[in-house]
């Protein structure tokens, strides 16, 4: 394997810090290989390390905008408006080695170096074992599996179409000296990581409610999650079912189905990243973006109208609502709160995407659960519309559910990938063009991305992802 040269990361995270920096986390434990655990005293100032490593999440190139859009633009239910506007190069697939977006691989990282020096100072420091702080070990530990399983997701190709055997990303397991050159993990070995460090997270982790981090169910969630990508059904459906029987999380109502979306937690939000008022001027967050009266920069395809108005009295209907030209084309799952359109949660873990783990995983797991695939399936859809027949589940169903339910949530391009199944991009409302990528499978080089150039530029040795060179 190649080495992976994280100077270029720290570097570039200590300039993302230094000229954004946001509390006095960020200037006390700055996150780049040099960080020292020394000021992590006691419980306080790992709950304080812990806000900083959740707010690291918001970047508008992380969970505030940019990759919840790569999983909608790059699929075929969410395009952007027009030519020119700000998801466009994510909606072509124009990356390349010279201009591949940073964020998407810089943020994580950042987030993953915060939380490994909260883990060395729990680890390395005589602190009291309390829930509290076994608490904020569970939370690390989820933190860094999600971002490592992002980052597998976007620059790994998916664990089903060679079982994993591909190059991943960089694993990093502790704080990294400046001159520490980790491998290229495969992607086998990077769900394996993502994993134990979930697994180790539930044995610590409170279960009660939280809302804005992770608890017990959230980790269950994203464990459910993770499994389903790599195709180890019966642990998805498991993980799936056990948050669904038995946690204090329930569906949206149909009647409250729409407001919802205004609200900042509802009975669904097992895991949401807080965005608060403080981050009203940001132009750049996905409410921003994509509402009318922002950037007006997302709508949805001529196609994914249609599916929906497959049942006309489908609750979901409501969320579309007329967008920038006077087209009904705008999905209001980010209406904004206290009169700013930038301020919304985003909504990383909802359970309505576990009742659909749960129903797919039913159908493929090594002892079929037909009864348990019905059931998850058509709550979904019988929330969408009481009156709608009740379904068999087949896989094909499930996600055509999927694409009804968690459109603007970042899925769609993952849940064809993660299958081997192609996207149709063409017609409709669609302005590619024939040099860009119009039919998305996992079999084109561009369904992940490129190593940034900057990474390239410090460490020769590395292997960019196939074709990009």
């Amino acid at each position: 394997m190649k080495k992976y040269n994280l100077k270029y990361i720290g570097g570039l995270l200590l300039l993302c810090l230094s000229i954004c920096s946001c509390s006095d986390f960020l200037e006390t434990y700055p996150a780049n290989s040099l960080v020292s655990n020394q000021a992590i005293e006691n419980e306080e100032d790992i709950q304080t390390a812990l806000r900083g490593a959740y707010q690291g999440l918001l970047s508008e190139a992380y969970y505030g905008c940019d990759f919840v859009v790569q999983g909608d633009v790059q699929g075929d239910d969410v395009q952007p408006i027009s030519q020119g506007v700000r998801t466009e190069n994510l909606y072509r697939f124009t990356a390349r080695q010279n201009n591949a977006p940073t964020g998407l691989w810089s943020r994580p990282y950042l987030v993953i170096n915060r939380v490994n020096v909260i883990l060395n100072a729990i680890e390395t420091k005589d602190f009291p074992a309390t829930a509290t702080l076994n608490d904020a070990k569970g939370q690390a530990l989820a933190l860094r599996a999600l971002c490592h399983f992002n980052l597998l997701i976007t620059y790994g190709y998916p664990y089903l179409k060679d079982q994993g055997a591909s190059l991943g990303v960089s694993l990093v397991k502790e704080v990294l000296p400046a001159t520490a050159l980790p491998e290229r993990s495969s992607v086998a070995e990077g769900y394996d990581m993502v994993i134990k460090d979930l697994t180790d997270a539930l044995a610590v982790i409170g279960s009660a409610e939280n809302d804005g981090h992770f608890n017990k169910w959230a980790v269950e969630a994203l464990l459910a999650r993770v499994n389903l990508y790599k195709g180890d059904w019966k642990q998805a459906f498991d993980y799936a079912d056990d948050v669904i029987q038995n946690s204090p999380y329930t569906l949206i109502p149909n009647a409250q189905y729409v407001n919802a979306w205004k609200e900042e937690y509802t009975s669904e939000s097992i895991f949401d990243l807080h965005i608060s008022g403080l981050s009203a001027g940001n132009r750049e967050l996905l409410g921003y973006v994509a509402h009318p009266t922002g950037y007006a920069a997302l709508i949805a395809t001529k196609d994914f109208i249609d599916l929906l108005n497959e049942d006309p009295q489908d609750v979901r209907l409501g969320l579309l609502q007329t967008d920038s030209e006077n087209q009904k084309r705008f999905i209001n799952k980010y209406p904004g709160r206290n009169g700013s359109v930038a301020v919304n949660n985003m909504r990383v873990l909802r359970l309505s995407d576990i009742y659909l783990i749960g129903a797919e995983a039913a159908l493929k797991k090594p002892q079929p659960d037909q009864t348990k695939a019905d059931e998850y399936l058509n709550a979904i859809i019988q929330r969408a519309n009481p009156a709608a027949v009740h379904v068999t589940a087949t896989e094909e169903l499930v996600l055509k559910e999927r694409r009804k339910e968690l459109v603007m949530e970042g899925h769609r391009f993952f849940d064809a990938m993660r299958l081997g199944k192609a996207i149709t991009r063409s017609g409709g409302f669609h302005f590619l063009n024939n040099v860009d990528l119009i039919n998305p499978t996992w079999s084109d080089f561009r369904c992940v991305k490129p190593i940034p150039q900057a990474e390239i530029d410090v460490n020769h040795n590395i292997e960019q992802n196939p074709d990009y060179n």
